[in-house]
């Protein structure tokens, strides 16, 4: 899918991993927690299973996430479930969580630092990025790192 992208967007010499469009492939997420200020916001993405499928040009993709948290100090939102990943660029877009009760600050964050490399095997893809809650002031920030490892079939 990255791959796609940038050859319509820039010019590359090397060739990266790739997830395949139109495909289903499961893996699994690494946790993490970020909390830029002791007190203030935090956000957290959970360990467990993750689908991904990419649309066949791959300006999209279809991803789901076990669990996911964001706290903007005041108020909890719990974003977990299939979301829509919209690419602006070959390393970042928007997040679209399916929960749309929240403020579109919370559902539809921007994603930075995305990233495809190959795996320790020839049939594992690690998928990185970046979701950027930001809510208001900068006391409300908070930037989630996501790290997926998909197997390939």
């Amino acid at each position: 899918m990255l791959l796609t992208i940038a050859m319509t967007l820039l010019p590359w010499g090397v060739a990266q991993a790739q997830l395949p469009g139109k495909q289903v492939v499961g893996g699994q997420v690494h946790s993490a927690l970020a909390q830029a200020n002791p007190g203030g916001a935090w956000c957290f993405v959970g360990r467990g299973l993750s689908i991904f499928e990419a649309s066949a040009n791959g300006s999209q993709a279809a991803i789901s996430l076990p669990e996911v948290f964001y706290f903007d100090g005041t108020t909890y939102y719990l974003l977990n479930g299939l979301s829509h990943l919209t690419f602006t660029s070959p390393t970042g877009g928007t997040i679209k969580f399916r929960y749309t009760d929240y403020p579109v600050a919370v559902t539809i964050p921007a994603f930075t630092n995305y990233s495809e490399v190959a795996g320790e095997s020839a049939n594992l893809t690690v998928v990185n990025f970046s979701i950027n809650f930001t809510s208001g002031t900068n006391s409300s920030n908070c930037t989630l790192p996501v790290t997926i490892k998909y197997e390939i079939n």
